[in-house]
């Protein structure tokens, strides 16, 4: 069943020995919005943790590490924050998957898998749910709870950059600022600070860009020899599939990023004339209307086509 902010705050409320999941490969929202939801039940009261993530990166540990459960602890309330669908559950968490009461998220490809679920779509990134949630919990927003949060909408923002920023975003990111945190020195950690690996892998992204339809689409493909070459780790990846809808004239921007296994990730990024959820979709992916992904189980080469066959026919479509 769906709820709205009340009806979650009152089955948290009712609750305890909460257990709260991160997505694959987790970003900074559904990690800013673990490391935030954890910690205001705490102040509560409550006994809450978080499932260790094994893909967590050191940029976005300090959130969530701090939180991981002791191994005796037996969860009886299980939340999944940022989490659009089972597909995106780490391989630890699989062992949840029908159980969860409640699913908190903004992804609007999202089946409500939850017992109950608090989806709101209108939300740029999913720490501005959280937020709601917690103040109508009566939470304080103390300063590790809104640095969290302030991770969280930034980044699946792009600093207030990308289309999904909405007043109540600024709303919430001002409600952290007032809390006493430095966003001046988040953004400049988050956004303009590069590792060198980070600087190389951008370099391959701009020499190796592909172009289609009179540079309406353009197609970037991370190869998991120049990774390793590079030594770039999921760090250094975040936010890298946003490059390809810098360029002027792209519409759909595409990523494939090799990984280690051999399986490949799609990223696509579009503007406001295109849907890259419906791209997704058509791959077996989802997301956002302008921000969206997809796995393959194929190699590069053919995930490359299956790819670009349904941005091409979602970009004539529109025409």
């Amino acid at each position: 069943m769906t709820v709205d902010v009340a009806g979650a705050a009152a089955a948290l409320a009712a609750a305890n020995n909460f257990l709260i999941l991160t997505h694959r490969r987790p970003d900074g929202d559904t990690t800013g919005c673990a490391g935030a939801l954890c910690r205001g039940l705490r102040q509560l009261g409550k006994t809450a943790y978080v499932l260790e993530n094994p893909e967590i990166t050191k940029r976005y540990a300090p959130m969530i590490t701090p939180c991981y459960p002791p191994a005796d602890f037996v969860p009886q309330y299980i939340v999944t924050t940022d989490i659009a669908e089972y597909k995106l559950f780490s391989d630890n968490a699989k062992q949840y998957e029908g159980k969860i009461d409640l699913v908190i998220d903004h992804h609007r490809s999202n089946p409500l898998f939850g017992v109950k679920n608090l989806v709101r779509t209108d939300a740029g990134g999913c720490a501005e749910v959280i937020y709601d949630l917690l103040m109508a919990l009566g939470v304080r927003l103390t300063g590790d709870i809104a640095e969290c949060l302030y991770i969280g909408v930034s980044t699946d923002t792009g600093c207030f950059k990308f289309s999904n920023t909405t007043a109540h975003t600024h709303a919430v990111a001002a409600a952290c600022l007032s809390a006493g945190i430095d966003g001046g020195e988040i953004n400049r950690a988050l956004f303009e600070t590069k590792s060198r690996p980070r600087f190389d892998m951008e370099r391959i992204v701009f020499d190796t860009m592909e172009f289609t339809e009179d540079g309406a689409i353009a197609l970037a493909m991370l190869w998991r020899r120049d990774i390793d070459n590079t030594g770039a780790d999921m760090d250094d990846l975040d936010s890298i599939a946003s490059l390809t809808r810098q360029v002027e004239g792209v519409q759909i921007g595409l990523t494939l990023t090799e990984n280690a296994d051999g399986t490949v990730k799609a990223s696509v990024r579009t503007t406001k004339e295109m849907d890259a959820s419906a791209i997704c979709k058509k791959v077996g992916g989802g997301g956002h209307i302008r921000a969206a992904g997809a796995s393959f189980d194929c190699g590069m080469d053919e995930a490359r086509e299956r790819l670009l066959a349904a941005a091409r026919e979602q970009y004539h479509a529109k025409q």
